[in-house]
């Protein structure tokens, strides 16, 4: 009996060590994990010119006595010093407030460019805007017509090859406006490490109606050749203008991706940051990358802007199934990650300060949402 006994004991012993063994291979895993996480975060360097926000500094208490007046004047003198500290580190966070730590990259959407001829920009002002907060903002120009896909791999050169190695960053904030949204995400979902956030605007995140429209009756029917020759050209034009003549536009492709159906596929491969309903959030952290969105409705917005009449006949063409939408992107489908806002009033060239700055004079600045967010960056830490 003793023996089975002791046999008992040892067995329960070596279990005992067979355990704890397993919580030390465990323990030490989560410390090399979180290790590892730690130092991929301070493996993201910010660009050259990124200037962190100053604290305020803390005012002088004045603990002297009222006879003491040797005291006072001293606290007087250092008062004084602590008002001009003050004014100084205010005028150069003010200086810097828009100085997020990786750079902004300003990414267009379908038929769009970064400048017509040195003038005309997609995001008009919003470069400048940004910039007169110390923001780093680059506006790569990507094909006009194609699908998120093959825009994404000029958008991951560009960044990889241009922003990078000129700022000295390690990531970007992508910043997408229509078809620019997918193409943002796509770059996120293929290199992550080269992201710090993506932000929809007015995004096709589940598709457009009016492109639904014209899968439905301009792909496949007698107007599809005269079509698609006339959107290519047009992209060829547009492109070539921008300074990149050697862009080839594939218009059906990217009619096609744009549909609803195309949408949705896409987002099947790259689900980050996804709703988890129709209309609904999604996730604002998804794989170290930051989620977020806005978007309006909307089509006649100011009676100056030629663009607005084009906007309204594109919404009565397109299938929004009685859904709101700003033109060419129903309501509900410009969400993605964090939705911000999705009612202000603007169509879907108001949302990058177009045409030529013709916004909603009632409506919230367009350059002032980018400004905005720039902000929510630098408070972050981003």
């Amino acid at each position: 009996m003793f023996k089975i006994k002791t046999n008992a004991n040892a067995q329960k012993n070596l279990k005992l060590k067979k355990v704890k063994s397993k919580f030390s291979l465990g323990a030490s895993l989560a410390v090399v994990a979180s290790t590892l996480f730690a130092s991929s975060l301070v493996q993201a360097d910010p660009h050259s010119n990124y200037v962190a926000p100053i604290d305020v500094p803390t005012a002088p208490v004045n603990s002297c006595k009222w006879y003491q007046p040797v005291c006072h004047a001293a606290y007087d003198v250092s008062y004084a010093a602590y008002l001009v500290e003050k004014a100084q580190v205010n005028a150069t966070n003010y200086a810097n407030r828009y100085n997020t730590q990786y750079p902004i990259v300003l990414v267009h959407g379908v038929s769009g460019f970064d400048k017509i001829i040195g003038v005309v920009e997609y995001f008009q002002n919003i470069p400048a805007a940004l910039r007169n907060g110390n923001a780093v903002v680059y506006t790569p120009n990507v094909t006009a017509w194609d699908t998120a896909q093959m825009r994404g791999e000029q958008l991951r050169d560009y960044i990889e090859n241009t922003v990078l190695p000129e700022t000295g960053a390690s990531k970007v904030h992508l910043v997408g406006h229509s078809l620019g949204s997918p193409t943002s995400r796509y770059v996120a979902g293929v290199q992550p490490e080269l992201v710090s956030s993506v932000t929809s605007i007015n995004g096709i995140n589940y598709g457009s109606g009016f492109a639904d429209w014209g899968v439905q009756n301009i792909i496949g029917g007698p107007l599809e050749g005269i079509g698609e020759d006339l959107i290519n050209l047009t992209g060829n034009v547009i492109d070539a203008l921008a300074g990149n003549p050697e862009y080839a536009n594939d218009a059906l492709e990217s009619i096609k991706f744009m549909s609803t159906e195309g949408a949705l596929a896409f987002s099947a491969e790259f689900p980050d940051g996804e709703p988890t309903s129709y209309c609904g959030d999604g996730a604002n952290l998804v794989n170290g990358i930051h989620y977020y969105s806005w978007g309006s409705t909307g089509t006649l917005t100011n009676v100056a802007d030629v663009s607005d009449p084009l906007m309204a006949l594109f919404d009565s063409l397109g299938y929004y199934n009685g859904e709101a939408s700003d033109g060419l992107v129903a309501k509900c489908s410009q969400h993605w990650g964090e939705n911000i806002r999705d009612d202000y009033w603007m169509n879907h060239l108001d949302a990058t300060n177009m045409l030529f700055a013709l916004h909603n004079l009632l409506e919230t600045n367009p350059k002032t949402l980018y400004k905005n967010h720039a902000d929510r960056f630098r408070g972050m830490g981003l």
